[in-house]
């Protein structure tokens, strides 16, 4: 069967007369998803929140309190929690030295 000159621009899965990418808009089925600032944390995007909880090992809570505190920058987030992970370190529970008599369980008399 030949094809005839005017049928050859037409798609072989397009009806003549209709093609299948016409749309007003854009391209069917594709939405614009504008790709992220890597050096900015979005806490509207739930995936994001999910990866820097996780990558940062602190809760959603404390993310969103950092970020209120440093700005949404991702070094001065991860500063902000390396600083708070050292003073937690230096300050945490010191070791007391064990008085003598308390080092020996005392019994009761029989």
């Amino acid at each position: 069967m030949r094809m005839r000159l005017a049928d050859r621009q037409t798609k072989w899965n397009e009806v003549p007369g209709m093609p299948l990418t016409f749309q007003q808009g854009g391209i069917a089925m594709q939405r614009v998803k504008h790709p992220p600032i890597r050096n900015k944390i979005d806490m509207t995007d739930p995936a994001q929140v999910r990866a820097w909880t996780k990558r940062l090992r602190i809760g959603a809570d404390d993310l969103k309190a950092l970020i209120e505190k440093v700005g949404n920058s991702v070094s001065a987030v991860t500063k902000e929690v390396e600083l708070g992970r050292m003073s937690q370190q230096a300050s945490g529970p010191q070791s007391e030295p064990i008085p003598s008599d308390a080092a020996e369980p005392k019994l009761a008399p029989i």
